[in-house]
């Protein structure tokens, strides 16, 4: 069956482009290296979100880093960061997709904090996940595993009393799945998400977590047909 796939870069690279370009986040030192995008989503697939691409230390002069990347279903190299969504892949029979939330490239995750609690930086980052919001609606996602906390926070897990709310989903426990849904009135209302810690590197789930979590997509999987 042929998959369908998004084009980010078709669809969004302009509007990437001006949030990069906006003098008003001219002082803001992670605009510098640029932003960093997958090229293409898989629709209708297994969705893991992350929050940024990260940049290695040698990178921290690189400037004008604007580009996409392509992943494939197999075979992304030797980093274990894609490698664990290949093998889930294929332990469950789904397709899978990556998407972080935002395109920013920051190691560091501290400093995605303080661009939070900062005026320019929040919005420097809600621009970035509005077109994070599209892209996983037009996308359609079967199931998504959101794989870092601070991402659960920016996806509207964490929302409450009015704070946190950011991409503004709201999720319901499903007593029946054993995970959430999304139950905003939504184009993905009813899609099942996961919420775990990193798959890979540090702080990743250990080999039990990883293998009960990958039980539990195969079923959640059977369960929506």
């Amino acid at each position: 069956m042929m998959q369908n796939k998004f084009s980010i870069k078709q669809n969004f690279e302009e509007k990437f482009n001006e949030i990069f370009s906006n003098k008003d986040f001219k002082h803001i030192e992670q605009v510098k290296p640029g932003f960093h995008s997958i090229d293409e989503i898989e629709e209708n697939s297994l969705l893991f979100i992350g929050l940024n691409p990260s940049r290695k230390p040698t990178d921290e002069n690189y400037v004008g880093d604007q580009q996409f990347y392509s992943l494939k279903q197999k075979g992304n190299g030797n980093s274990n960061f894609f490698k664990i969504f290949e093998e889930i892949s294929e332990e469950t029979k789904l397709r899978w997709t990556h998407l972080d939330l935002l395109v920013v490239r920051e190691r560091s995750q501290k400093i995605i904090l303080n661009l939070l609690k900062d005026e320019l930086g929040r919005d420097f980052l809600f621009k970035q996940l509005m077109i994070s919001k599209q892209i996983i609606e037009t996308s359609n996602p079967r199931i998504i595993v959101v794989a870092n906390t601070l991402a659960r926070l920016l996806i509207g897990k964490m929302k409450k009393d009015g704070n946190n709310i950011w991409i503004g989903y709201d999720f319901e426990f499903d007593e029946e799945l054993g995970t959430d849904r999304i139950v905003s009135d939504c184009p993905i209302m009813g899609v099942p998400v996961f919420f775990t810690s990193m798959l890979a590197e540090g702080r990743a789930l250990d080999l039990g977590s990883r293998q009960r979590l990958i039980w539990h997509i195969k079923r959640v999987n059977e369960m929506i047909k």
